[in-house]
């Protein structure tokens, strides 16, 4: 039997449809499953709900001549057609996604989060995202919990650490700390410790085949094979780590059940853990539900990636067996009750922000001022934290500098020295230009000389520093993008 030519260009091996049939594929799915393989994705989006509302989003939809559909499994989802936008510019340099306004992922990978926070959650969990660049599942699932709690997101690859960092900043995520682990070892380390535990595990990838072109035309059962038994490894030690009464997420963006429904049943046969059918999950879920109660959705099902999805719950009498050791201590110190009141009192009189609210907390490392979650502490003492919370000062003998991470986190909460740039100042500023203020802008805003919020559309920019209406660019280099010119 030959490979398989797709219409994007691509192929499915021969091996891989042979093995499809054998295990997931039906007959009468099988031509509509090669036709979407070959098929372009659709666009899809998520809002950043702590910082755009689903109403925002339908204006701004409007406002760019945008055609959109929901995604009936996440309330913030859509898929979004650009055919008639009144635009040039790509999704991700469109102004409302550089403020993080809204997250480019693909509608399949929401369902992980949803599945996760799906009915009643703590106040205040303890929530671990075992493999997490670049960042889409952790940013949805910190805005799912506003912020509250402790989301630990993991990823062993060391490379992919500074894109989830950014994405973190870029849609003001404060609850939220790194680590650099290897998910086989977590278990171990921190055993019996969180409420919630999603682990979208490494895999083969056959879902991203319309994304992907090359995803099944080297498909090899033996790569299957081995990414199985890594599988095994980490879900076991997600288990481990988490608290009797805690749930546990388990997904892939495969199709194969060697990586799917075999590895969840290996969970359910190893350990007490108790399956969560997800047959109810949202509006037609019962149509790619296995009979364990997992989702396994193929391409043309709704029109999206393939991906697996599978919930666990253990049970609360489930025995921790090994106890926890502290091995780690944090390099930031608490604030002295001066700094800690100079600190406060310049946000408060400067930009009108509260800078410690509930639930988070001031430290410091030499001249920076990093604000923490509070439930830091219950994880930093047991695994080494790359990075937690956000920057937001640096502190001098005479002067205080916010940073842009305090922009991307506060500039909504601010109620004053906020200036509102025009589109071409806008535009300038993000191409590292530094701007001169109208006279309008200058009465309007009542500002002072230092530091100012710079907003467009209502919504955080970048920092800068204004003398007499001349302001000086702040934003860091990395982030600045040639050429560009907001529609």
């Amino acid at each position: 039997m030959s490979d398989i030519q797709l219409a994007n260009g691509g192929k499915i091996s021969s091996d891989y449809l042979e093995h499809a049939r054998a295990t997931f594929l039906s007959a009468q799915d099988e031509q509509q499953f090669i036709d979407f393989c070959g098929r372009p994705l659709r666009k899809s989006i998520r809002i950043n709900r702590l910082k755009f509302s689903r109403e925002q989003f339908i204006e701004m939809a409007k406002k760019y001549v945008w055609q959109i559909e929901s995604i009936p499994w996440c309330q913030d989802g859509f898929w979004v057609d650009l055919s008639n936008a009144n635009h040039e510019l790509s999704l991700g340099n469109l102004p409302e996604h550089i403020q993080g306004l809204f997250y480019i992922q693909e509608a399949s990978s929401m369902l992980p989060p949803e599945a996760l926070l799906n009915g009643q959650v703590l106040d205040a969990p303890l929530v671990a995202d075992f493999a997490a660049a670049p960042g889409s599942k952790t940013t949805q699932l910190a805005a799912m919990l506003d912020n509250k709690g402790l989301v630990m997101a993991n990823e062993l690859s060391a490379s992919r650490l500074k894109g989830l960092h950014s994405n973190l900043v870029r849609c003001g995520i404060l609850n939220t700390c790194m680590s650099h682990l290897d998910g086989r070892k977590i278990g171990e380390l921190i055993p019996g410790q969180f409420d919630y535990i999603l682990l979208d595990a490494p895999c083969g990838g056959e879902g991203t085949v319309r994304k992907d072109v090359n995803a099944l035309q080297h498909w090899d059962i033996n790569r299957v094979t081995d990414l199985a038994e890594i599988q095994k490894s980490l879900i076991e030690s997600a288990y481990k780590a988490l608290r009797p009464g805690g749930k546990l997420v388990y997904s892939t963006c495969t199709l194969s059940p060697e990586e799917n429904q075999q590895v969840a049943n290996h969970l359910v046969e190893t350990t007490d853990a108790k399956t969560d059918s997800l047959a109810d999950l949202f509006t037609g879920a019962d149509k790619v539900a296995t009979q364990e109660g997992y989702l396994l959705v193929l391409p043309h099902v709704f029109d999206s990636e393939g991906f697996f999805i599978s919930s666990f719950s253990k049970p609360e009498n489930s025995e921790c067996v090994d106890e926890l050791r502290a091995v780690y201590s944090s390099p930031f110190e608490k604030l002295s009750n001066k700094t800690a009141l100079l600190i406060k009192s310049h946000f408060k009189t400067h930009f009108g922000v509260d800078i410690e609210p509930m639930g988070f907390q001031l430290k410091q490392r030499d001249k920076e001022i990093w604000i923490f979650p509070e439930h830091l502490s219950e994880v930093d003492s047991y695994l080494k934290i790359n990075r937690a919370g956000m920057k937001i000062a640096n502190v001098f003998p005479k002067k205080i500098r916010a940073t842009h991470e305090f922009v991307c986190c506060f500039a909504e909460k601010a109620t004053q020295q906020k200036v509102e740039l025009n589109k071409l100042q806008a535009s300038l500023f993000c191409q590292g230009q530094n701007i001169e203020l109208e006279d309008e802008q200058k009465q309007y805003s009542q500002l002072v000389d230092g530091e100012v919020i710079l907003t467009f559309q209502k919504h955080g920019l970048g920092v800068g520093l204004n003398k007499k209406g001349k302001i000086k660019n702040s934003l860091p280099r990395e982030l600045v993008r040639d050429n560009i010119r907001f529609p």
